[in-house]
């Protein structure tokens, strides 16, 4: 008995090996036809090449998009707001008896005390100045904003510090500066204790702010100078008011609920009735944020679809190859069936024949496309990023492509009568 489970040991041994050799033989057999037309191989593959690299890139270039926005909205932050009054048409009116145009402090303040779900909030004023230090003259962005600015920004100092509200109270001339006014205005230079002037006073900068980058509009968050607000609209802003306010939720609260609180607030203190409109506008950083990564998403797909549609076009390419190599090698076929060869090994050959195909186009493909993506990313400046599943999807499709467009052909040759195939001129 022993003896006997032995030798079937053996034999299922033996079978399994066979199968390998029979396999490896076929594969052989396969790329060695496509060795004979290597015109009509490369014409066959040429689809499966632009498909499969238009995939890559595609997918390349929406995850670069996709990673673009998030570092935008990482350096911008989605919890916070703006409120101003930019836009709103009054025909001349005034719609209510405190209505402005502007958002004062005291509506920062009220905000901060009425509103429960809110954190912080602070007057912001922006002015475009020429400033200068004792190595240059830029202009720049400068911003008269409360020391909770850098809260609601989440926007910490790499070197030095933030300044602070009593800075604000006691009218310190001191600033922060971003990462690029600093490198204009002091080149190499550590700016931290540094000393600059706008409108002809001096201010000490006590911090360089961490890089926040660029949006995707080319804006540079990094280009801008902030200082107290008090210290601001006295010594810079002259008549210029504040015309925005900012605002930040706290941890958790929905952004829909935190704007409609500061939006009844600034109403009661606008003095506007039920049936009058706004007189300023809240622009909500989570619903920007939010459009943004759909818009990005969106375009992927759609960039996916039309990259697959050439994939697809590309194995219909296979698969009339195919049908004419089935064609020009009937009385191949015939003999091969003849000296007995059954159908499912006649299948097997063609099938693989079209599945090295696929998976050749496949392997130039991926690499066109890797190309392709360095190439944009390098001289037109597009970010992408290949990604390892892109490149393991696409070789698994290229694979599935040459299983589906190869069987038909396959199937067909397998079908063909020997005696009819070997008469076949």
């Amino acid at each position: 008995m022993h003896q006997a489970a032995h030798t079937s040991v053996q034999k299922k041994r033996r079978r399994g090996h066979s199968g390998l050799t029979g396999l490896f033989a076929t594969i052989g057999e396969a790329a060695g036809s496509l060795g004979k037309n290597k015109v009509r191989t490369s014409l066959a593959t040429l689809g499966i090449i632009i498909g499969i690299g238009s995939v890559i890139t595609v997918v390349a270039m929406g995850e670069g998009a996709q990673r673009r926005v998030q570092r935008e909205i990482s350096a911008m932050g989605d919890d916070w707001m703006f409120i101003g009054s930019w836009g709103i048409q009054r025909q001349g009116v005034q719609t209510g008896a405190g209505a402005s145009a502007t958002m004062t402090t005291d509506d920062a303040l009220a905000v901060m005390q009425q509103c429960s779900h809110v954190r912080a909030a602070t007057p912001s004023n922006r002015i475009t100045m020429q400033v200068s230090s004792s190595f240059a003259n830029y202009q720049t962005s400068v911003q008269g904003v409360f020391a909770n600015f850098f809260d609601i920004r989440r926007w910490p100092a790499s070197e030095g510090r933030n300044f602070t509200q009593e800075d604000d109270d006691s009218l310190a001339k001191v600033c922060c500066i971003g990462q690029t006014a600093a490198r204009e205005l002091f080149g190499s230079v550590n700016p931290v204790g540094e000393t600059i002037r706008a409108n002809r006073v001096p201010f000490k900068i006590v911090g360089l702010l961490a890089g926040k980058g660029r949006s995707s509009d080319g804006r540079d968050y990094d280009d801008c100078i902030i200082f107290p607000f008090r210290s601001f609209q006295t010594k810079l802003a002259g008549q210029e008011k504040s015309g925005t306010m900012l605002a930040a939720a706290k941890q958790g609260v929905p952004m829909p609920l935190v704007r409609e609180q500061v939006r009844q607030v600034l109403r009661e203190r606008h003095h506007l009735g039920p049936n009058e409109a706004d007189d300023f506008r809240i622009f909500d950083l989570a619903e920007n944020a939010a459009v943004q990564e759909e818009t990005a998403e969106v375009f992927r797909q759609l960039l996916l679809v039309i990259a697959s549609v050439s994939l697809v076009v590309g194995g219909v390419g296979i698969m009339n190859i195919m049908l004419v190599s089935v064609t020009e090698r009937t009385r191949e076929i015939g003999l091969r069936m003849a000296i007995g060869a059954n159908p499912p090994t006649i299948m097997g050959q063609f099938l693989v024949e079209a599945v090295l195909l696929c998976c050749l186009g496949g392997i130039v493909g991926v690499l066109a496309g890797v190309g392709v993506s360095r190439i944009l990313e390098t001289y037109k400046g597009w970010e992408t990023v290949v990604t390892t599943w892109s490149i393991s999807v696409s070789v698994v499709f290229s694979l599935l492509v040459g299983i589906f467009f190869g069987f038909y052909p396959a199937w067909r040759a397998s079908r063909l009568d020997p005696i009819d195939a070997l008469r076949f001129e």
